[in-house]
């Protein structure tokens, strides 16, 4: 089984004072998840100023940083709240060395286009899947065999809509 820990999110200290920000304070934190069991991270990372970049100085740095003396893999997000233009979060993310997978959101456009990228710059790729659409958008790319894995999220849902959507997913 894989525990993956989610270390911050689009959150800040506003939403709870706790919330790693910089790149020490995730490792800190990756470290106690660490011991408690996790043995994958995901994380957003931030420039001295705790804003939320793609660029690959910010990325790898952060990357680094978290994942030394862990031997366990990190990934990031590609969320396009960060970067609204595609072909520039395409070249963002093509500078990148040191993820070992990121996220990508099938919902938000561009999405496949920025798989491919992703995956010929050598980063592994974990799908966001949050809709039956999405699923269908992914097993359409023929791309679904070469990702990391597949994150289901069936977000804004209750426990019974979301199994439902799970299981139209799954279905043949």
């Amino acid at each position: 089984m894989l525990l993956q820990a989610a270390l911050n999110g689009p959150y800040t200290k506003r939403h709870h004072p706790a919330v790693p920000l910089t790149a020490d304070e995730l490792a800190a934190d990756a470290r106690a998840c660490r011991q408690a069991g996790a043995s994958a991270f995901h994380l957003h990372p931030r420039d001295a100023d705790g804003i939320e970049r793609m660029a690959a100085a910010v990325v790898d740095e952060v990357v680094r940083t978290v994942r030394d003396g862990l031997g366990c893999p990190v990934g990031v997000t590609t969320g396009v709240w960060i970067e609204p233009d595609l072909a520039h979060r395409i070249a963002l993310v093509s500078g990148w060395t040191e993820p070992d997978y990121t996220s990508v959101n099938l919902s938000e456009d561009g999405s496949i286009e920025l798989i491919r990228a992703l995956l010929d710059a050598g980063i592994g790729v974990e799908a966001g899947v949050w809709t039956v659409a999405d699923a269908e958008l992914l097993v359409g790319s023929a791309m679904a065999d070469r990702l990391t894995r597949v994150l289901v999220e069936p977000l804004g849902s209750t426990p019974q809509d979301g199994l439902a959507m799970v299981a139209a997913m799954c279905v043949p």
